[in-house]
């Protein structure tokens, strides 16, 4: 029974990750910021376990707080998004740093289309990525996803050729006693959760559905397996694979007018 139902959940993450052709999604394509051995999120005011790279708010450090945040660059497209969005460094065997080229983030209407999406309410928190099977991994830009980050993407036909981090986001929100989202917890996870599936939508602890986030992490590599390649945070993971300890953090610094703009009109519309 136990497998049967990691099966069950496997098979609605994939179906999450794919795009139906009624689903709406806007879509906002941020620039590597800076590198720097810091988590707002998990070890604010000091130094983290290990380094990451930055998107979006270019301000982000491990000083950062919500207030400082706003207002300020930030390199992604959409106007507004000066979130914060981080993930762990690509290196490879040597250990040199191999440079991120972009990220891409998708906001989604999942599970269900039908029902209305709540944006995120101003200083929202999550991460999302290792050791859950099926939530993170990498692949050549579209193909199937891989545990380990040793691939080799250079044979791929054109706009396949850099090997990619993907890490999908759980979207179903918690309320407090007050009714309103929970915006963080203790493990920075439990307060959301993933959907059951698409036609059962989200689970009842976790009623709220939030605006379905997957990352998109393109790197200047096209061969891994050459590169060495690993990540900052693998040593010392439960998993054994080079880059399955693959996560991302996300800070929702956004203009809070902007963000529910994007959601209501995008997709709410």
């Amino acid at each position: 029974m136990r497998k049967a139902t990691l099966v069950v959940i496997l098979l609605a993450l994939i179906t999450l990750g794919a795009t139906p052709a009624n689903a709406q999604s806007f879509i906002t394509e941020c620039g590597p910021s800076h590198r720097a051995q810091a988590d707002p999120i998990v070890s604010p005011n000091g130094l983290s376990a290990h380094f990451h790279e930055f998107f979006g708010n270019t301000t982000t450090n491990a000083n950062s707080t919500y207030a400082t945040m706003i207002g300020k660059a930030t390199t992604c497209d959409v106007a507004g998004d000066t979130a914060g969005y981080w993930a762990p460094t690509l290196l490879n065997s040597s250990g040199q740093v191999i440079p991120a080229r972009r990220m891409t983030v998708y906001y989604r209407d999942r599970p269900q289309e039908s029902r209305t999406v709540t944006p995120f309410p101003p200083d929202f928190r999550m991460i999302a990525g290792a050791p859950q099977p099926g939530i993170s991994g990498w692949n050549c830009d579209g193909l199937a996803l891989s545990t380990t980050a040793r691939i080799d993407c250079s044979g791929q036909s054109s706009g396949h050729t850099f090997v990619r981090g993907t890490i999908i986001f759980p979207n179903c929100g918690k309320l407090n006693a007050a009714g309103k989202v929970v915006t963080d917890s203790s493990d920075h996870s439990s307060h959301v959760a993933y959907p059951i599936s698409a036609k059962l939508g989200c689970p009842t602890s976790h009623p709220v559905q939030l605006p379905h986030l997957k990352v998109n992490i393109r790197y200047a590599v096209s061969n891994c397996i050459a590169a060495g390649c690993r990540i900052s945070s693998d040593p010392g993971a439960s998993c054994t694979q080079p880059g399955c300890s693959l996560h991302s953090d996300f800070w929702n610094t956004w203009d809070q007018a902007a963000l529910v703009n994007m959601v209501n009109t995008k997709l709410n519309s």
